[in-house]
């Protein structure tokens, strides 16, 4: 049984998307400034990034980055932490996801996040380039009541 949300909104949230439904990905670098995006995301539950990934010719094996900050007020932002819980003890580190790529073939990766902020700031890098930049497409569902 999923659950029922009265509202979902489709977005673009790095790159490009027209009417139909043609997309413009980025052209990745090895840092997360320049490819990020802010949205307001207040009043709604969930959040599902849909991510279209593709190595650049001839890399093999790289990665793909995607860091995710939530703010209150859309100035001062927050890493989404992880939590490992050890005899009682919860450990947070700053939340990044990590996929790696398969040798330049499109690969496509689904992350889904719970929302509590009214803000979020997704940013993505790539890791392991040698000669060539890979591109990312990332298209957001928000989802709520």
């Amino acid at each position: 049984m999923s659950l029922y949300y009265k509202k979902q909104v489709l977005i673009p949230v790095i790159g490009t998307k027209t009417l139909a439904n043609a997309i413009t990905p980025v052209t990745l670098t090895a840092a997360y400034a320049g490819n990020s995006k802010t949205f307001k995301v207040g009043g709604y539950s969930k959040l599902d990034l849909a991510v279209l990934y593709t190595m650049g010719a001839t890399e093999t094996a790289n990665s793909i980055e995607i860091q995710v900050e939530a703010s209150p007020d859309g100035v001062n932002f927050y890493r989404v932490p992880n939590e490992s819980v050890s005899g009682g003890t919860s450990t947070l580190t700053a939340r990044e996801f990590t996929f790696v790529g398969v040798n330049a073939a499109p690969a496509t990766i689904s992350v889904g996040l719970d929302i509590f902020y009214q803000y979020l700031k997704i940013s993505i890098k790539e890791t392991g380039v040698v000669t060539n930049f890979g591109t990312a497409y990332i298209g957001g569902t928000l989802s709520g009541l």
